[in-house]
């Protein structure tokens, strides 16, 4: 089995702008279809659970 990173081409620099270039969008009527994993409760994972579920996406939050 290979194992496959996925890590795009070119300069190391370029990189993340590259593979955020080429990244999907979801679509406002397939949030619902997506579920997120929300690690830690405290301020910030509470906020961030908090409004990824008020954009409509499933949300589980771990402590």
């Amino acid at each position: 089995m290979a194992l496959d990173g996925q890590i795009p081409s070119g300069p190391i620099a370029e990189k993340w702008d590259k593979h955020q270039f080429e990244l999907k969008l979801v679509n406002p009527a397939n949030k619902r279809k997506h579920t997120l994993i929300v690690v830690g409760t405290g301020l910030a994972g509470a906020s961030a659970a908090a409004t990824l579920a008020e954009l409509g996406y499933n949300v589980l939050s771990f402590c």
